[in-house]
């Protein structure tokens, strides 16, 4: 947890984590200086976005109800559905990461990865980015480089949304990098998603502008 300047503690973020820890996708394992363990779970989920999850599954079942109350049998398997889905997700997202003395372990989606060290190029945060509605959205991503041959390199990509911020911190302090791109080049990459997100501001803004206009003209058109 972090401190304000008032010596009170405030919530951390995502943001704050991905400053804290390696970022860098231009960077190599260089030291493991402590054997480490991570594992995504369910209960941070709940901790983190506990009231968020409440209120969509009460809007979900709000709707749910509301558009098949005639039909009980398909409201139930609507219900049904609804929750296996959110198994699925769960266990899709469910994982574990062990620093180990010989190398790298994980295991995701029922399938178990051994890296040894010397195929390990890199482990850092990456923050990715999705468009909805022309409205960028950012989240964040654990990702693991692997070197395979001079032709092929393996990335695998773990969700953090079921991580423990805490832990994921403490879990980058168990080893050493080194950037082997500079600096400037990360903060080109970050100038070009500002960018980005400035642009899709101005398309948003532009969009709503013009559905004002042609209300306004279809009103004004009715009205005489």
């Amino acid at each position: 947890m972090e401190k304000t300047k008032k010596g009170q503690k405030s919530k951390l973020t995502w943001k704050s984590v991905y400053q804290k820890c390696n970022h860098s996708r231009f960077s190599q394992v260089t030291n493991v200086l402590r054997t480490a363990k991570i594992k995504s779970n369910v209960g941070n989920l709940l901790k983190s976005y506990g009231k968020i999850i409440l209120i969509v599954f009460l809007i979900v079942m709000i709707f749910l109800i509301a558009t098949f109350w005639n039909n009980l049998n398909i409201l139930f398997y609507a219900i049904l559905l609804t929750f296996a889905l959110c198994i699925f997700a769960i266990v899709y997202g469910t994982y574990y990461i062990n620093l180990e003395e010989q190398g790298v372990r994980f295991k995701i989606n029922f399938q178990e990865t051994n890296i040894p060290y010397n195929k390990l190029i890199g482990i850092y945060l990456t923050r990715k980015k999705k468009r909805f509605f022309f409205i960028p959205i950012y989240y964040y991503a654990l990702e693991i480089t692997e070197y395979v041959d001079k032709e092929k390199m393996n990335i695998y990509s773990f969700p953090t949304i079921m991580l423990n911020k805490n832990e994921v911190i403490k879990f980058f302090d168990s080893f050493e990098v080194n950037v082997i791109k500079s600096e400037e080049e990360e903060e080109k990459i970050q100038n070009e998603e500002k960018r980005n997100f400035h642009k899709a501001i101005g398309i948003v803004i532009a969009i709503l502008l013009i559905i004002v206009l042609v209300v306004s003209i279809i009103l004004y058109a009715f009205s005489n």
